[in-house]
C-alpha cells in the first residue's frame, strides 16, 4: 500500500531531518547508511527515543537509539551525564517536527506525539507491531557519535507522494505564528 516513490520520498524525508536536527555543529560530519538487516538489540543500556505522526489515512513511527556512552554524552548533553535525557528528547522532538513540515506538505492535518523513552531492546520487538513499511539507518555524526534509526509506516489507505530531491527551505525556523 506504500509505492515505491513513497518509500523513497520517506527516506529523503528522514535524511533531511536527521542531518539538519540531530547534527549539532555545522562542521560535524553526518554519514547516514541503510541497514538491510535489522540492527541487533545487544545494547540494553541504549536510550530509545519514540515519536509518532498520525493522520487519518496512516501512523509513522520514529525510532531513535542513542548510545548512552561518553560520546553521546558529551556531544548532546555537553558532557553532563546528568542532561543526556532531556536534551535527546528535545533533539528526537525537534527531528520529528522537521519530518513533519516535509509530510505536512502532502498530507494535511498530521499530529505529532510527544517523545517518550524505552529501553534499548525495545528495537527488537517494533515487527511485532507489522509495519506496512520499515526502514533501518545507522548515523555516524562526526568520529564518535552512532545513532541508530528506525522508521516505520503504519497505513490504512494507499500512499504515494513524491517530495522532489531538492525541495525549497521553508525560511521559519520553528517560531509561532500569531494571527
Amino acid at each position: 500500500m506504500i509505492s515505491a516513490q513513497a518509500r523513497q520520498s520517506l527516506e529523503r524525508v528522514l535524511h533531511r531531518a536527521v542531518a539538519s536536527r540531530l547534527v549539532l555543529a555545522d562542521d560535524d560530519a553526518c554519514e547516514i547508511t541503510r541497514q538491510e538487516a535489522q540492527p541487533a538489540h545487544d545494547a540494553p543500556d541504549d536510550v530509545v527515543v519514540v515519536l509518532t505522526i498520525s493522520s487519518m489515512g496512516f501512523r509513522y513511527m520514529l525510532f531513535l537509539r542513542f548510545c548512552n556512552d561518553a560520546a553521546s554524552i558529551g556531544y548532546f548533553a555537553r558532557g553532563v551525564a546528568g542532561n543526556l535525557h532531556d536534551a535527546l528528547l528535545e533533539l528526537a522532538n525537534l527531528c520529528c517536527g522537521a519530518i513533519n513540515q516535509d509530510l505536512v506538505r502532502h498530507f494535511p492535518d498530521l499530529g505529532m506525539s510527544t517523545p517518550y523513552v524505552l529501553g534499548g531492546q525495545s528495537l527488537a520487538h517494533v515487527d511485532s507491531l507489522r509495519p506496512d513499511y520499515r526502514a533501518d539507518f545507522d548515523v555516524a555524526i562526526g568520529a564518535s557519535v552512532q545513532v541508530g534509526v528506525t522508521m516505520c509506516m503504519f497505513t490504512r489507505v494507499p500512499i504515494d507522494f513524491h517530495l522532489a530531491q531538492e525541495i525549497e527551505e521553508d525560511a521559519s525556523e520553528g517560531e509561532l505564528e500569531l494571527f
